[in-house]
């Protein structure tokens, strides 16, 4: 398996060099052949850009530039981007870079599932029932918000998020630990949701049906 470079390198390396070299050695099952997907990544600032990275067939085609048709759309300043990957921050997303790194796409898979959804392309044209942007906030005092905002649906993307969900950087530590259980952060306000509610809600039931066409959360044969 290809290794993301040890030292950051630019966006536009990145996305035409790094990430066509990694997925090419990823081995996709037949569901997963089967999803014609489009991923838009926008990265703001210095040395940004926009790419469309089209899943189809089994291959994967960057074409710089974001289409407007794309499912889903990642929206993230550069020094966000960068700090991620390179910097191990905040380490709830430096996890998931991690196990994508070591696994592919399979390091999506939320902890103790091993697969993906058994149908890729019914999960992804799920998300055509959805449209609108929601934006991460890991906040730290003294420094700037870490933010990533993920954009549902096509079209333009919006300048301000439609929900947000934010969290400060020792509550999020927690919960990457597992001393923090998700539920108590909302009912402490640790976490805190505004705005489209229903967005947030739409997506977690998403992400839960999800999860449980896992093969691995279906009973085995006899049971």
């Amino acid at each position: 398996m290809a290794s993301l470079p040890s030292e950051p390198v630019s966006p536009r390396e990145f996305m035409e060099d790094v990430v066509p070299a990694f997925f090419a050695e990823v081995e996709l099952d037949e569901g997963e052949r089967a999803v014609d997907f489009k991923l838009g990544v926008c990265l703001r600032g210095a040395g940004g850009g926009e790419w469309t990275l089209h899943f189809v067939e089994g291959e994967l085609g960057i074409i710089e530039g974001r289409a407007t048709e794309c499912a889903i759309t990642l929206v993230q300043s550069v020094d966000d981007w960068r700090a991620a990957i390179w910097e191990g921050r905040p380490g709830l997303v430096a996890d998931v870079v991690r196990r994508v790194a070591e696994a592919g796409p399979r390091g999506l898979a939320p902890p103790g599932l091993d697969a993906p959804p058994r149908d890729p392309a019914a999960a992804f044209e799920s998300l055509g029932n959805l449209q609108g942007m929601v934006e991460g906030i890991v906040a730290s005092a003294g420094a700037a918000d870490w933010r990533l905002a993920v954009l549902i649906g096509p079209g333009p993307v919006p300048e301000t998020a439609h929900a947000t969900l934010r969290i400060g950087a020792d509550q999020a530590e927690a919960l990457r630990r597992g001393e923090l259980h998700p539920l108590e952060a909302l009912i402490t306000g640790a976490l805190r949701l505004e705005g489209d509610l229903g967005l947030i809600l739409q997506l977690q039931a998403m992400a839960m049906t999800a999860s449980m066409s896992s093969p691995l959360s279906s009973p085995s044969p006899g049971r």
